[in-house]
């Protein structure tokens, strides 16, 4: 028996197991070392990525089926994917504050923007979603 809309789960899960394909094709592609400027070359960074494509990839099945157990893992994955989304996000402030403060001789481009703050950007979509369905749970 689904606990929501299957219709709904089975777009969510359409759209989570893209999500989930994406960081796991460029985390396997920082951990093999990057690919030039875009993508790169970062072991752990490579490795957080896997992880959140498996959170990502693991609630699919139960999504489809409109499963809150496949929910609560897409929730873990939107926590994740904010955590290392932000935390890029901050890096690059800093790097900004250091052009300001003199300590850098260039400003951070387009080109320091890694993958995890495009798909962070790229998940926001399911924030609304999930909240929309979790709205009337009672914990």
């Amino acid at each position: 028996m689904a606990d929501f809309d299957t219709g709904t789960g089975k777009t969510l899960g359409i759209y989570t197991s893209a999500l989930g394909l994406l960081y796991l094709v460029f985390g396997l592609i920082e951990i093999f070392g990057g690919s030039g400027e875009q993508v790169p070359g970062d072991l752990f960074g490579g490795f957080a990525l896997v992880v959140i494509a498996a959170t990502y990839l693991i609630g699919v099945k139960g999504v489809l089926r409109g499963r809150h157990q496949g929910l609560s893992l897409l929730i873990g994955g939107l926590f994740l994917s904010a955590v290392f989304g932000v935390l890029y996000l901050l890096i690059i402030g800093a790097d900004g504050l250091m052009y300001l403060l003199g300590e850098a001789e260039e400003l951070p481009g387009l080109v320091d923007l890694r993958p995890a703050i495009w798909f962070f950007i790229l998940s926001l979509p399911l924030v609304y979603t999930a909240r929309k369905l979790t709205k009337r749970i009672t914990w």
